[in-house]
């Protein structure tokens, strides 16, 4: 079956999201010069960086969890 083209642009619009997250958190962790003191030797912007980055990957698979979910025939039906 098919998958309808509102599953194509939810797919499209969380693989976005993801990547969005991804690249916000490598800019914040590496690139930025914005001080927010240190934890643990490290500048606190390169744990947030981290943390956005994890948070991407995150939804990365949840997204691919959502594409093989749409694949089920049953998918969209649901019993009383």
């Amino acid at each position: 079956m098919a998958r309808p083209v509102a599953v194509w642009i939810n797919v499209f619009f969380r693989f976005f999201a993801a990547i969005a997250y991804f690249l916000l958190g490598y800019y914040i962790g590496f690139w930025s010069e914005f001080q927010l003191g240190m934890l643990m030797d490290m500048p606190t912007t390169f744990w947030l960086g981290i943390l956005f980055m994890l948070y991407g990957l995150f939804r990365i698979w949840r997204a691919f969890l959502y594409v093989s979910e749409t694949k089920d025939p049953d998918y969209g039906n649901y019993e009383d």
